[in-house]
């Protein structure tokens, strides 16, 4: 006999709901039921409860059949929260609402080589600012998401080797009050691309997703685990070549040294602030000559090693590869392919493995933290910590 699922929480239930919102953009009350395995009873008073929390809204907007429903639920525009990122050698900070439009952001220069007293110097000056701009407006940030690359690893950090602890003390210090959380960037880039309205991903199932920004990082997904769960690990710093181009790591012939947006600017001859006023259009085809085109794909032969050589430690049947490479041709990027082949255990076979690209939106930066702290407010079940404690201990009543 099979046994039955254990109830959820309020916070578990509101938290599902939230989160099918975000992912669909806006959905019927019927199709929430559905895809969140709840009652139509159960939704109807969970969205009461959130809609008096003003955290949903329901607009007219007809089905497109016959009969159905009118009314389509979305989450509120009136809940703000921040995203904060530290890549593309700045730190960018953002506010915005749950569906990623940015209604604020600031941008720092920040060196690729920043040590932790530099970055304290610059958060707290940036921090202040964002402070002062929704105080100014009597706006309450509800979450803040930081991302960091390579932020996460048990052996610490290769990129900035800061000490977490003093890291976190300092963040408590400099966002009083606000709940916040850290997560690896390739962490927020998936996030990003998982929840953005904007981005038609390519994948349902479990897949590895790389980023390839001036970082290389990847992150295994999981579909039945919460974002915050998945697997960041930093593909970017596998050597490839003894003795070959230096690396921000400290090491030579890293895939990050010679397959990153600074790796390859000198090909495409822009400089990295160029590339990113360009931003996706950086990448003009029709005016890049054979020559480059060519050392672009040799770039892209050694990211097809890197790859398979991840693939080997960990098998998947789906890659979904996001950044420069996916703004270049087709016929380009089977460059990586030819780099797989040479790397993956077996060689690379399209009935075994799918490769699939979705846009870099690169320069958009703190879009992606702002989406991951989005995704924390509602898997939170939007509930500050005072809140859902009090739920925690009207549900033990």
């Amino acid at each position: 006999m099979l046994g039955r699922a254990a109830p959820r929480s309020r916070r578990q239930t509101r938290a599902t709901v939230l989160e099918n919102l975000l992912r669909t953009g806006g959905a019927f009350r019927s199709a929430i039921a559905r895809e969140t395995r709840l009652t139509e009873a159960s939704v109807s008073r969970i969205l009461a409860e959130l809609r008096s929390e003003n955290l949903v809204q329901e607009t007219r907007h007809p089905a497109p059949y016959a009969g159905g429903p009118t009314s389509l639920v979305t989450l509120s525009n009136d809940v703000a929260v921040a995203g904060i990122e530290l890549s593309n050698s700045r730190l960018s900070f953002g506010v915005g609402d749950l569906g990623g439009t940015l209604d604020y952001v600031d941008r720092m220069p920040a060196s690729p080589q920043l040590d932790q007293d530099e970055f304290e110097r610059l958060f707290r000056t940036s921090a202040a600012a964002m402070q002062a701009w929704t105080d100014k407006r009597g706006i309450a940030v509800r979450q803040v998401a930081l991302s960091i690359p390579g932020y996460g690893r048990e052996a610490g950090n290769p990129i900035y080797p800061w000490d977490v602890t003093r890291l976190r003390d300092f963040l408590g210090e400099a966002l009083p009050g606000m709940p916040l959380a850290l997560t690896n960037s390739v962490v927020a880039q998936a996030a990003f691309h998982r929840y953005s309205p904007s981005t038609s991903y390519p994948v349902a199932g479990n897949h590895l997703f790389l980023f390839v920004g001036h970082g290389v990082a990847g992150v295994i997904v999981n579909e039945a685990a919460s974002i915050d769960a998945f697997s960041a690990f930093e593909i970017g710093h596998m050597v490839i070549e003894r003795n070959g181009l230096l690396c921000r790591c400290g090491h030579r012939g890293c895939i990050e040294a010679y397959t990153s947006l600074r790796a390859i600017s000198p090909i495409v001859g822009l400089d990295a602030s160029e590339i990113l006023n360009r931003g996706d259009s950086f990448i003009d085809v029709h005016g890049l000559d054979s020559d480059v085109r060519a050392a672009l794909r040799e770039r892209l032969v050694m990211l097809g090693l890197g790859l398979g050589n991840a693939l080997n430690l960990h098998p998947l049947s789906s890659v979904v590869i996001s950044g420069w490479p996916s703004l270049m041709p087709e016929d380009d990027r089977a460059a990586i392919i030819a780099g797989i082949d040479e790397s993956l255990l077996g060689g690379f076979d399209e009935r075994r493995l799918s490769l699939s690209f979705v846009a870099p939106s690169i320069g958009n930066d703190p879009r992606a933290a702002l989406y991951y702290a989005a995704y924390c407010f509602v898997s939170g079940g939007g509930l500050d910590a005072r809140a859902d404690a009090h739920a925690a201990l009207e549900e033990i009543a």
